[in-house]
């Protein structure tokens, strides 16, 4: 292998590490909300953080880059990320890191943007580092819950952060690419694919943040297997960009991806069963307009505009103005859908209580658990089965016993497919808004 194939495969590893952060830590927002004792909306900020300060600083940044060596910022922006991944690792407080996601999202904004100047030394050309570029921080973002899932089952939530740091260390070495600054005038972001970009990062926050809120909090999976399941993700992004990646025009691609997107979301909301088997289809469908569109839109807003860190910097705030614009606004959806829900829960729970032939005392006994468990579940979908665990001796009883604990949790599991119908609707809604700027773009601005 070639010193210039490896230090493209390690440049476009080390986007796609710094970009999985935006949603890397989804599948550890649980254990991260049990640790610090926060609520849903608080927790959140574990994301929303990391995303807007990587949106606010990306131009400026991207500014800074080309007036300077990219080379060499490229390797301080990933010290400075490795830096921010141990203190996140290791913070004692939440606020501590809420911190160190910020300077991790600005030593990535470095990095990631640098990182499209250097690409067309290695690659030999600009268009083929865009796309190396678009589709390293596509799949990054898409594959991060479920490395974080992993790491947070097998490990910890704190090995997430602790993995980066020899990563990054062990690429710094071979990204020693000579650069120089460019000093030319940037040209207009390219308003029409910007746009579209901020829509369908909006509505995929839903795929990435809500779909995994739903299989762990809704339906109480496991993260290790929830990290399983959303790798239909990642997996469709790719096969989708393989085999459609260069059919038909930009446009087309985009509008196609769109409508895949929006259809895979919307059909997240009309689940027939709370079941993972049944996110499958969505997925695939989410997975392979992702793959579409984010790169068919990247390479409409680098295509012919120089320097390509600066215009790369507006692609990549626009990406992350998006995912807080759906966490912002899907958020609270949710978290009003999952109270609106508990108290169906706690009324049908009453009904399966008065209607099991379980001896009144343990009826009794077991509605005031329940309710203890119900009510500090602090607006999360509640779990009863520790409430359940120690089951009458007598065959009778015991059958009656696992019948109720059965309806209970179908019950909430039920519960949690319907909080998260209408911010999936919402989602779809966002991301079919991006139609508008993809027909502009094609009508008046070249998309």
């Amino acid at each position: 292998m070639g010193s210039g194939r490896l230090q493209t495969i390690c440049l476009a590893l080390a986007v796609g590490l710094v970009l999985s952060d935006s949603s890397i830590v989804v599948l550890a927002l649980p254990d991260i909300l049990v640790r610090y004792s926060l609520s849903i909306g608080g927790v959140a900020w574990v994301l929303t953080g990391f995303n807007i300060v990587l949106a606010v600083v990306a131009v400026p940044v991207a500014h800074l880059v080309r007036r300077r060596a990219p080379g060499v910022l490229l390797l301080i922006g990933l010290a400075v990320f490795a830096a921010a991944s141990l203190t996140c690792a290791l913070a004692p407080s939440f606020e501590v890191l809420l911190i160190a996601r910020g300077v991790q999202a600005i030593g990535g904004a470095i990095a990631v943007t640098a990182a499209l100047e250097v690409l067309p030394v290695t690659t030999g050309s600009e268009r083929r580092a865009a796309v190396v570029w678009a589709t390293a921080g596509a799949l990054g973002a898409a594959c991060g819950p479920a490395l974080g899932g992993l790491l947070t089952q097998l490990i910890s939530w704190e090995a997430i952060f602790f993995i980066q740091v020899p990563a990054i260390l062990l690429a710094l070495p071979t990204l020693r690419v000579r650069t120089h600054p460019v000093l030319a005038p940037a040209g207009r972001p390219h308003i029409a694919a910007n746009a579209a970009l901020i829509l369908l990062s909006a509505g995929l926050t839903a795929a990435l943040f809500l779909i995994v809120l739903l299989l762990i909090e809704g339906w109480q999976m496991e993260p290790i297997a929830t990290a399983l399941v959303v790798t239909v993700m990642p997996v469709s992004a790719i096969v989708g960009a393989k085999l459609l990646g260069n059919v038909g025009s930009l446009p087309a691609r985009a509008a196609a991806g769109t409508i895949l997107l929006a259809g895979g979301l919307a059909s997240l909301a009309l689940l027939p069963e709370p079941t993972w088997q049944w996110t499958v289809p969505g997925q695939i469908a989410i997975g392979v307009g992702l793959g579409l569109t984010i790169e068919a839109l990247t390479d409409a807003a680098l295509r012919g505009r120089s320097p390509q860190a600066v215009h790369g910097g507006w692609t990549l705030a626009a990406r992350h103005v998006g995912l807080v614009l759906g966490i912002v606004l899907l958020t609270p959806v949710f978290t009003h859908q999952l109270d609106v829900q508990q108290a169906k829960v706690e009324r049908t729970g009453v009904r399966l209580l008065l209607d099991s032939p379980l001896p009144l005392s343990t009826r009794v006994g077991l509605a005031g658990e329940l309710g203890v468990v119900v009510q500090g579940a602090g607006g999360r979908i509640p779990d009863i089965h520790e409430v359940f665990a120690n089951a009458p001796a007598a065959p009778e009883a015991r059958a009656a016993w696992d019948e109720l604990e059965t309806a209970l949790d179908r019950a909430i599991r039920e519960a949690g497919t319907a909080a998260a119908a209408l911010p999936f609707l919402g989602a779809a809604a966002l991301v079919l808004l991006a139609l508008v700027p993809i027909a502009i773009g094609r009508r008046h601005i070249d998309l």
